[in-house]
């Protein structure tokens, strides 16, 4: 983490590129056009969509009613698996470019990694020539576990490790086996769902670490994430929400907060969400 965090600090990526630590999650966003919007208005610089998500082209109007330049935001999206081949990678790369109206897409991923280790390659190579077209400056993964990485980098013709791994992580899930092979790796990860669409904010350790600090629980759990080294994309619909979520750096929590709230892991039963990287083959 940069020694003074701010709304539009960066990590470094394996390719000498960087990715801003704190985001913006379009996922199952109800007005994905007005919150992005908002989200870029109120100094956010990194917007997170995906295919799946139905959403590219309602994110690219946001960047567009933004003004602002697209070197001045970082954008992600996703490959579907319904588009796991070499070509289908392009042409779904492609595809996005075109709903969010971009020449280039900052960092593209592999969503999952469910049809398995023939997809995941071909799709892989497909990425990688998005990489050498310019299309796509880094390309990663997410819901992966080490073993798919590990799986797809002895494949023929794989010439790019995965910049960012992305996936559920909060005080419940804190994926520390992944965790600790994604720095030895140099690999980033970000993580979704870090205020665990709202079903953990409610935790006594969280609310009186709140109350304590004079923060809402969900700034409490956002700082944890930051502090743990992770990029942040939490999601909300609401504009006071969204200006909560980033009022996030000034100010830290201490060693026996992180120690308290490190405490809190559940393990993969800790998950919200649908994803458990560790069921694929």
């Amino acid at each position: 983490m940069p020694a003074n965090p701010s709304l539009t600090s960066t990590l470094p990526l394996n390719n000498n590129t960087s990715i801003p630590q704190f985001g913006f999650g379009t996922c199952a966003s109800a007005t994905c056009t007005q919150s992005a919007l908002w989200a870029l208005q109120h100094g956010y610089i990194h917007l997170d969509t995906a295919q799946i998500y139905k959403n590219e082209a309602e994110t690219g109007e946001a960047i567009a009613k933004s003004q602002l330049p697209h070197d001045k935001i970082f954008v992600c999206s996703k490959l579907w698996e319904d588009m796991y081949t070499r070509q289908g990678a392009i042409d779904g790369v492609e595809g996005s470019l075109k709903k969010l109206g971009l020449k280039q897409i900052d960092l593209y991923l592999i969503h999952n990694p469910r049809p398995g280790p023939k997809a995941r390659h071909e799709s892989w190579l497909g990425l990688q020539d998005c990489v050498e077209k310019g299309w796509v400056k880094s390309i990663g993964v997410s819901n992966w576990a080490p073993k798919h990485i590990e799986q797809l980098m002895k494949e023929d013709g794989v010439k790019i490790l995965p910049a960012v791994n992305q996936v559920e992580f909060h005080p419940w899930q804190q994926q520390r086996e992944l965790m600790g092979y994604c720095k030895e790796k140099g690999i980033v990860v970000v993580a979704y769902s870090p205020l665990t669409q709202g079903k953990r904010l409610g935790d006594k350790v969280i609310v009186q670490m709140a109350e304590k600090h004079g923060r809402t629980p969900a700034q409490i759990v956002l700082r944890w994430c930051l502090q743990k080294g992770v990029v942040v994309i939490p999601k909300s619909d609401k504009e006071g929400r969204i200006v909560e979520n980033k009022g996030i750096f000034d100010w830290e929590l201490k060693g026996e907060d992180v120690e308290v709230i490190d405490g809190l892991d559940e393990g993969m039963k800790g998950n919200v969400g649908e994803w458990d990287p560790y069921a694929y083959e």
